[in-house]
Parts: structure tokens; sequence; C-alpha cells
């Protein structure tokens, strides 16, 4: 559950403890864009046989993750338990990781969208829309999934709602920011705080923290209101 990254949710059962038996949205499409990126290497190197395969190994995971992570029914992705054979019905943010990833059709993209409002609230994506008590659920939200979401309705042609969400956690990070000079680990999207009121697991919101600054870099950028140089800076 630790190595999972999202230590602590419900999504993989009671406090994720069953997430060895998981087949994971996110780290499959985390495998096929690395498969991906691994064919388009070995062809700038000239390997061609080792990017037939690599290419071979990313076309191979699309198709299984169409098969077992796809759900045609509801239009989303979902983590696949491999104990019981059968797809999670636990709405999560990572549902949007395939279509940064670029494993989504453009049909399988439009689908996904149409559950965006299960997600965004006034202060960004929430991780899911259920409230547990714990720091990977509703109402948090957290820099680096919002940086993976909102690249992959920017790659799928969704402009306008990449721009809202992005202005949404600038803000977050903002308001909070100019409250106690903070800059904080995760955000409570629904009521765009620095507060948490966590019960079980991490109960701190860490001050900080790269990966906040980076995204709202990012994103800032990605809206023309930071420059290449400030971007530069930030990264050295």
């Amino acid at each position: 559950m630790r190595e999972s990254g999202f230590d602590i949710s419900f999504r993989f059962g009671d406090f994720s403890g069953s997430t060895h038996h998981y087949a994971p949205v996110c780290l499959n499409s985390l495998l096929y864009k690395t498969e991906m990126d691994m064919a388009s290497i070995s062809r700038q190197l000239g390997k061609t046989t080792e990017a037939q395969l690599w290419a071979e190994r990313a076309q191979h995971r699309q198709q299984l993750i169409n098969r077992y992570l796809w759900d045609q029914q509801s239009g989303m992705y979902f983590d696949y338990d491999v104990t019981t054979a059968k797809r999670s019905t636990y709405q999560y943010a990572t549902t949007f990781y395939p279509l940064w990833a670029g494993v989504a059709s453009p049909q399988q993209a439009k689908a996904v969208m149409t559950h965006l409002k299960n997600f965004e609230h006034e202060g960004g994506i929430a991780m899911s829309p259920y409230v547990t008590g714990v720091q990977w659920d509703l109402p948090y939200g957290w820099a680096p999934v919002h940086l993976l979401d909102v690249a992959g309705l920017r790659r799928y042609g969704f402009k306008a709602d990449a721009d809202r969400i992005s202005r949404e956690w600038i803000n977050t990070v903002a308001t909070n920011f100019r409250l106690d000079n903070t800059i904080r680990e995760k955000y409570d999207v629904v009521s765009s705080s620095k507060e948490t009121n966590i019960t079980a697991g991490y109960k701190q919101n860490v001050v900080g923290f790269g990966w906040t600054n980076a995204v709202v870099l990012q994103f800032a950028h990605d809206l023309g209101m930071a420059s290449e140089k400030s971007k530069a800076a930030a990264a050295q």
C-alpha cells in the first residue's frame, strides 16, 4: 500500500490493505507510457529491433488495459482485482491517467470526461467522490495527480476544462499561501483550504512542498502566466 503511493485511501479495499491484489490503472498507464518512450528512444538510436519489441509490449498492454481496466458500461477505467477476477467500482482520479499516457481512444476519453464532475470542485480535482477520513480520498487534492490529469485533458483537446482546473489549483495554492506564506503537500479542494481533518494514516499537511511548487509553475506557464525563464529557475 505504501509503495503504491496512494497511502492511504480505500481504493484497494479497507485502508487499501488489499493493494497487492489489484492491477491498477495508474501503474499500467505509467508502464504503457514507459514502453512507448523506450520504443521512441530505441528508434532514435537506430535500434529497430528493440524499438519494435517495446512497441509490441506497449500495444499488448493497451489491449490488456482495454480488456481488464476499461468499463464500457460506465465509461471509466477501474482497477482490476485479480483475486476475484472483477473490476473495482471505486471511482478514482486515476481514471484520467490513460488519457495522459495516450492509451485511450478519442471515444474512451470523451466518455471519461463525462465523469469529471464527480471529481472537480471549486479548488481542483479530488482523488475520489468518497469521504473516508484518509488523505488520498475526498476532499483532498494532490499536485502530481492534477499535473497528469490536466495533461491528459489537454492531450485529447479538452482545453477549456484543463485551463479551468489549472486556475482552480493555482487559486487554491495562492489563496492559502497569502494566509501563512506556506506551500502544502495537499489541499482540501472542496473548501479550497490547507486545513485537513484526517482520522487515519498520515495526519499532517507537510509544509514544503516541491511537487506543489512545480505544478503551480507548470500550470502558470500553460496558461501564459509564467515565462520559460521562471520555469528554468524553478527547475534549478
